[in-house]
């Protein structure tokens, strides 16, 4: 039964599968774009050395890099593969797949950072609940390398052959000097079990 589920969870959030048609009218959750090729992600994807880091075993090494259009420095490991990606200024994006079964996705939010915080928060929980997400969890203080923000875990309903399934997700939303930035991390099991792999990646997250 265990299996099943992990599959079919795999075909909705990485694009195992064909998109239903509830999926493909959430663009921020649900991406079903192609892969970028290597020449695209460089479009995306500046190389930033300061935040390499070497292999640590259990946890692989990892490679600095700039994106969203210059405002994200992060620390990510070198075994993530670009998904994709978008630079329309104010609604930057980027997407990546672990084989560690997990998705991170950053997003640039439209708010200003000279926005009252409640309003940044507010605006993206209103967000969430009109896509039909349940925030469980909210608005816990969080830090990372350049930003500060809360994190929130989100529920969400992903259609499936007999029943729906529940898709749940780690959010962040940090403010920088000059953005907003939403993060996303999705995992088919339990968020606890790629932490370890994750943390440097938050720690040195720097929103600019």
């Amino acid at each position: 039964m265990r299996a099943s589920v992990l599959l079919a969870l795999c075909g909705f959030i990485f694009g195992c599968g064909g998109p239903s048609p509830t999926a493909t009218k959430n663009r921020t959750f649900y991406d079903w774009a192609v892969a970028t090729g290597e020449g695209d992600q460089l479009e995306f994807e500046q190389r930033y050395p300061p935040l390499d880091w070497a292999e640590q075993p259990p946890n692989p090494a990892y490679i600095g890099v700039t994106v969203l259009r210059g405002g994200v420095r992060l620390s990510k490991p070198g075994n993530w593969k670009m998904r994709d990606a978008g630079n329309v200024p104010g609604q930057a994006y980027l997407s990546y797949i672990s084989p560690n079964a997990y998705s991170f996705a950053l997003y640039e939010r439209p708010d200003s950072p000279r926005d009252p915080w409640r309003d940044v928060i507010k605006h993206y929980e209103d967000d969430a609940k009109a896509l039909g997400a349940k925030i469980t969890s909210q608005r816990v203080p969080v830090a990372t390398g350049i930003g500060q923000g809360r994190a929130f875990t989100v529920e969400r309903d992903v259609e499936a052959a007999k029943k729906p399934l529940v898709s749940r997700a780690r959010e962040y939303l940090v403010r920088g000097q000059t953005r907003i930035v939403l993060i996303q991390i999705v995992h088919p099991g339990e968020l606890f079990e790629v932490d370890d792999e994750l943390m440097r990646v938050i720690d040195t997250l720097e929103v600019l």
